[in-house]
């Protein structure tokens, strides 16, 4: 069970910022912040329910697309501070 949890853990470490990343680009979006949390459990659910190579793909797509937009970064750092 705990070899299991690993894998998870490391897969959620990266992918919350990318979730809250995407989270910001709905904000700038004028999105109402009622719907951040349905929001973030959208965009995490399409990260877990695809195939693993479909995963992989969305999830370089993502680092490689909001890091030139600076926002992978920023929710990064956003992250860290409020822990």
């Amino acid at each position: 069970m705990m070899n299991e949890l690993t894998p998870l853990t490391e897969q959620a470490a990266l992918l919350a910022p990318i979730v809250a990343a995407y989270v910001g680009i709905a904000k700038e979006f004028k999105v109402p912040s009622r719907y951040n949390h349905i929001l973030s459990l959208a965009v995490a659910a399409v990260f877990v329910l695809v195939p693993d190579t479909v995963r992989q793909t969305l999830t370089t797509i993502s680092v490689i697309g909001l890091t030139a937009s600076g926002l992978y970064q920023f929710a990064k750092n956003k992250k860290k501070e409020s822990s």
